[in-house]
């Protein structure tokens, strides 16, 4: 929310666009299973100030797990707070474009808020992934990442 705060006072052109996982009620979304540590919340948090917020995007975790395996190729080991935000901005990104009637150009920053060493057991382990959400979950060599860097 201190982003959001000073974006609306010092730059207010730009849009917040906040992303969440699917299941976290955080933004107003309905409550549902939740499975990668330290993605979504139960509660909605006392700092939230919605009227900061120009959109928000859910992903789903399956997306999330794609996502960070998909920077993992790249060399970018991140957890799955960051793989739901890069997955949200993606979308969010193509949506705009469409609903613009194309891509033009636009500048997008991305908070990454952790790191992958926490999430070697989770996120990146193919037995975990596949037992949580079942063998589609886990994909080798994906490459659409690589048409979006």
């Amino acid at each position: 929310m201190g982003c959001a705060r000073w974006f609306r006072e010092h730059r207010p052109g730009v849009r917040i666009v906040a992303v969440d996982s699917v299941g976290s009620i955080t933004f107003g979304g309905p409550q549902g299973p939740r499975m990668i540590p330290g993605l979504g919340s139960a509660v909605r948090p006392a700092l939230l100030d919605p009227s900061y917020v120009d959109d928000v995007v859910r992903i789903p975790e399956t997306e999330t797990i794609r996502t960070c395996h998909r920077l993992a190729a790249r060399g970018f080991v991140f957890g799955g707070s960051t793989g739901t935000v890069v997955a949200g901005a993606l979308s969010w990104l193509e949506a705009d474009a469409a609903e613009r009637g194309g891509a033009a150009a636009r500048t997008a920053v991305a908070i990454s808020p952790d790191l992958g060493e926490r999430y070697l057991d989770t996120v990146y382990h193919r037995n975990w992934v596949q037992g949580v959400y079942g063998a589609d979950a886990w994909q080798e060599n994906d490459s659409m990442l690589a048409g979006s860097a």
